[in-house]
């Protein structure tokens, strides 16, 4: 089989959306013949606001490490893309904006289309915007015509932990130092494994998908 390129693409300040990307990343890894990346988005604080605050430095420093940047191109080579923001305002981080507002060549050139894209996020607190964000994030995704991935009911889990997500994507709360729960992890892999799944879906090209490619060439 075609071995699947999924990258999961982030942008984190504290490292909840860092840890969440961790989840999901496992979570499509367990789909067989899938090649996993996991790829942070250019900062645009400037470096003297991270020198004025060693320990926001630190975690930047640490995340750095451990992740690399990002190009259009690693979105272009991708068969299937997890984008992931903290929540601002109920929409997401400027950061990843400004990533996305690079696109529009690889739209012109219809490079994103009919790949399938999910979405994550990370909040400070319970209903701060969480579901808008993923919302919001969506949207650009739409219009660079990829395919977006969700998680259906039940997987979100039950009563007390039925917080734990959302059906627009995975959501981490991490107020009162809050830790990722066994939920959060579902989640979040769940819909890992449901973006690696499609991806080989649409990636196929075997005889019997080839009609569907062709009418799906001919949509684009």
């Amino acid at each position: 089989m075609k071995k699947i390129k999924i990258l999961v693409l982030f942008y984190s300040l504290g490292g909840g959306t860092a840890e969440l990307a961790r989840e999901i990343a496992k979570g499509a890894a367990k789909v067989a013949d899938t090649e996993v990346k996991i790829k942070m988005v250019p900062e645009l604080i400037p470096k003297e606001v991270f020198e004025k605050n060693p320990k926001l430095k630190e975690g930047r420093e640490k995340l750095a490490k451990e992740f690399s940047e990002a190009t259009v191109d690693d979105l272009a080579e991708a068969d299937g893309v997890a984008f992931g923001t903290p929540v601002r305002f109920g929409s997401f981080a400027a950061q990843m904006k400004q990533f996305l507002d690079q696109l529009s060549s690889a739209w012109l050139q219809r490079k994103l289309v009919n790949k399938p894209a999910a979405v994550f996020c990370s909040a400070g607190s319970m209903h701060g915007g969480e579901e808008l964000t993923l919302l919001s994030l969506m949207i650009p995704l739409l219009n660079l015509g990829m395919i977006p991935v969700g998680i259906p009911y039940p997987l979100q889990g039950e009563s007390p932990d039925f917080d734990a997500g959302s059906p627009y994507g995975a959501i981490f709360v991490t107020g009162g130092g809050r830790t990722l729960t066994d939920p959060d992890r579902k989640v979040a892999g769940v819909l890992g494994m449901r973006l690696a799944t499609l991806a080989h879906i649409l990636s196929c090209g075997c005889e019997k998908c080839g009609m569907c490619h062709v009418m799906n060439q001919q949509v684009a």
